[in-house]
């Protein structure tokens, strides 16, 4: 059980200095209301963990510690939707609506197309 707590904090870590990196950076380089940093992370990770998944359903044998590190830890990090909830309240409180409707609808849909091409992707391979 130790180990595995490990692994979560090792992964969780990487994981969240990934988001805080890739989200500012493309928070910079847009420059606007709208959260496209974490849309966009939140985007990567859904392609990540359908890629990651797929890949240990059917195509790899990994170890155990393997998946905890990548699945609970880093990919469980990387793609938290408490900043998803965070943005999408102040894009409310501050009556961005238009900005609200399309990060929820990007954010679901396309999280939704990318696990599926992460799967097809491993199927390719």
């Amino acid at each position: 059980m130790f180990l595995n707590i490990l692994f979560v904090i090792l992964g969780g870590s990487l994981g969240a200095l990934s988001r805080f990196t890739i989200g500012t950076q493309m928070d910079k380089l847009f420059n606007t209301t709208f959260p496209i940093g974490i849309l966009f992370v939140n985007l990567l990770g859904c392609f990540i963990i359908g890629l990651v998944m797929s890949a240990f359903q059917n195509k790899l044998m990994v170890n155990d510690n393997l998946k905890i590190f990548l699945i609970v830890g880093f990919l469980g990090s990387l793609t938290t939707f408490s900043t998803f909830a965070f943005d999408n309240l102040n894009l409310l409180t501050f009556k961005h609506f238009l900005y609200l409707f399309v990060n929820l609808f990007l954010t679901n849909f396309f999280g939704i197309v990318m696990v599926f091409l992460g799967i097809k992707t491993i199927k390719l391979i």
